[in-house]
């Protein structure tokens, strides 16, 4: 046939006539042809709600988003799903729909609903539960663009509020038992050991540091080539004895774990590619025999950031670009902790001690007589003198001349 716009309009004029006698022939008119269902026509608010997060997830995915990324949504998505009922349709995502799920998530009272091997007694925390709104927001948002509703839903949804909670980052007298705890002649020490010191040293994240492959590890150059989150590649560089703990892993130690070949830089014994779940796992394990039950992976990141800027190696700005952020939002926390890191460490800093230690020196001051100015020690026979002279005039004035 051709290309349609390519053809003369008289062949076009037959063409379409020689169509709708085809069409006619099947029993079909312009009249039947004209009531066929259009998008515009069609009731969307009664589209399955798993069709549309179906949707959405192929949207994920072709639309260069990490497969962690995706995963993240659709998790939230299909959890949100469950609470609304196998019948869930696109008009249940509603503003009241939603509060409704937020308020149930609030008043759960056990952990991990999801998996009964883990399962135990707790709360949710304020940001897990902003992080579904959020994927809620970006799912109305995505429906509104692509024309499955003619407004964002949830616009006008706010999400609850985080708590800010005071991070306590690790100390350097913590530190220092977090890595002399590990021996560097065994292999799995070696391995440990050069996993704590690049989150500590480069502020990895810990899916970071098992993306990171041998070709991007430079280590004689003295910087990594790390992807991060949306596909973002950046350097970040460490330093001296980072490189070395990375060095001692790569070169004595890593060949005892590649059963086969492999590109990336930590290897678990099973000799694939360390999952995140084992790196998490390992930083625990390494934080419990140092006797510092608080150590995660994201910690060791908090505490990489914070001593970045209390030691001064560099500004916020330089921060952010190691730390793979796009906005300084993040940076200003760490800026926060790092100046009140600094101030626990400064002498002085209690306004009621520079208060109370005035308030001493000014007592001081009021237990010393001053000495009156003019009047210079005497002794008993120059007072006689005087008070004889003072007598002897006053009595001379009361004379009646």
């Amino acid at each position: 046939m051709g290309d349609w716009k390519s053809l003369p309009r008289g062949q076009r004029r037959i063409l379409s006539t020689s169509l709708d006698q085809q069409a006619m022939s099947k029993g079909e008119d312009r009249s039947i042809m004209a009531k066929r269902t259009r998008w515009q026509d069609v009731d969307k608010g009664s589209i399955p709600f798993i069709k549309l997060r179906t949707a959405y997830a192929v949207f994920n995915k072709t639309s260069g988003k990490s497969l962690h990324t995706g995963d993240w949504y659709d998790y939230r998505l299909e959890l949100f799903e469950r609470f609304l009922g196998t019948e869930a349709q696109l008009n249940d995502l509603t503003i009241p729909r939603v509060r409704e799920y937020v308020a149930d998530l609030q008043d759960r009272k056990e952990l991990y609903l999801n998996n009964s091997r883990v399962r135990r007694q707790g709360t949710l925390s304020s940001s897990y539960i902003q992080g579904f709104v959020r994927a809620l927001r970006a799912f109305a948002s995505w429906l509104y663009e692509d024309g499955y509703t003619e407004t964002n839903v949830l616009k006008a949804m706010r999400p609850p509020r985080i708590q800010q909670k005071v991070v306590e980052v690790l100390t350097d007298a913590e530190i220092n038992r977090l890595v002399g705890n590990l021996d560097p002649n065994d292999a799995f020490g070696a391995r440990d050991l050069a996993i704590v010191w690049t989150l500590l040293d480069c502020g990895l994240r810990v899916s970071e540091i098992c993306g990171l492959r041998l070709e991007n590890a430079h280590l004689e150059q003295g910087y990594l080539k790390v992807l991060g989150k949306g596909n973002k590649e950046r350097l970040v560089p460490i330093g001296k004895s980072c490189q070395a703990a990375l060095q001692r892993w790569r070169d004595r130690f890593r060949m005892e774990f590649e059963l086969v070949e492999r590109p990336f830089v930590f290897l678990a014994a099973t000799g694939h590619g360390m999952t995140t779940a084992a790196v998490e796992k390992t930083v625990k394990r390494v934080g419990a025999n140092a006797g510092i039950t608080r150590v995660h992976c994201h910690l060791l990141r908090h505490t990489f950031a914070t001593n970045y800027l209390v030691h001064g190696v560099g500004d916020s700005l330089r921060l952010q670009q190691i730390l793979g952020h796009t906005s300084l939002e993040m940076v200003r926390r760490y800026v926060s902790i790092a100046n009140v890191q600094q101030s626990l460490v400064e002498p002085h800093t209690s306004p009621m001690d520079l208060i109370a230690e005035s308030r001493g020196a000014s007592r001081q001051a009021r237990n010393v007589q001053p000495k009156r100015a003019g009047r210079v020690p005497i002794g008993r026979r120059e007072a006689r003198q005087v008070r004889h002279s003072t007598s002897k005039a006053r009595a001379w004035g009361n004379r009646v001349l």
